[in-house]
């Protein structure tokens, strides 16, 4: 009698455990559940927020987007099974878009600070703009360690500038010499009226030709993310990880090349620094 009792009671068990895992498969966790997610599975597509007026990364050439972010997107989209739909727009106006839910994610060179993705979430870093040092090849400048009585050009008031000036101040270089470009600051150096100079990475690989060499790493981090709303976890890590397994790959390599490596600014004008300015 007790073996009868205690067999219905392992089948009432197992058959509740059952029940309750079928439930769970269909009921996602609340921080996964959200209408972004939603909207996605019900349509199949994945609206991809961004401007179209910062080649390389994002252009409009003959009536069709392109450029990196462009082809990021519809990688993005293949590997999670979406649909990719773009939704180009003023790049001040993307954020609201996202906050509204008129995009999905923003993928226009958009850099990452502590503050936007403190209060968003952003996906890994796919791309590193940041402030590099340049040099002629062949140069015995190997980093800033090695510019003791050199000169170095920067573009008057940017980012580069700012670097430079407590160098010169404090005797670390011979001299700082300012220029009204990346342009500009990269042909003086090509023409050897300079010895070194400090530009955007995008410029310097564009614009910086096989003669002048870009060093590694950055001297200052300026790094492309993804963004999606607080709200939208699912997806977060969704994106993040497609964008791990893209790096793995060498697909952003491949990028790259294609749209940041040497000629590429020979397709596609190379604008100023917007993206070191619009902050949210």
């Amino acid at each position: 009698m007790k073996t009868r009792n205690s067999n219905f009671e392992f089948r009432i068990f197992f058959w509740a455990l059952v029940l309750l895992l079928l439930l769970a498969a269909l009921v996602l966790p609340p921080w996964l559940d959200d209408d972004v997610r939603r909207r996605i599975t019900a349509t199949g597509t994945l609206r991809v927020g961004l401007d179209p007026a910062y080649p390389p990364f994002e252009n409009t050439v003959q009536g069709e987007l392109a450029g990196y972010d462009v082809d990021l997107a519809r990688a993005l989209g293949a590997r999670l099974g979406l649909e990719v739909v773009f939704v180009p727009m003023a790049y001040d106006g993307l954020y609201d878009a996202l906050i509204s839910g008129q995009v999905d994610v923003i993928l226009s060179s958009y850099p990452y600070s502590a503050e936007l993705c403190g209060r968003e979430r952003c996906t890994r870093p796919y791309f590193q703009a940041g402030q590099v040092l340049v040099v002629r090849a062949g140069s015995p400048i190997g980093g800033p360690a090695d510019l003791a009585g050199r000169t170095v050009g920067v573009e008057w008031g940017g980012p580069g500038d700012v670097l430079v000036r407590p160098w010169a101040a404090s005797g670390q270089i011979g001299r700082r010499a300012a220029f009204m470009g990346p342009q500009e600051c990269l042909d003086a150096l090509a023409a050897g009226e300079v010895d070194a100079v400090v530009v955007d990475r995008i410029s310097a690989l564009t614009a910086g030709g096989p003669a002048l060499v870009v060093l590694e790493p950055p001297l200052h981090d300026e790094a492309f993310v993804a963004v999606v709303a607080a709200r939208a976890a699912w997806l977060h890590r969704r994106l993040d990880r497609a964008l791990g397994r893209l790096q793995a790959e060498g697909v952003l390599e491949e990028l790259e090349a294609r749209w940041v490596g040497e000629g590429a600014g020979s397709r596609l004008q190379v604008p100023g620094c917007r993206f070191l300015l619009a902050q949210h």
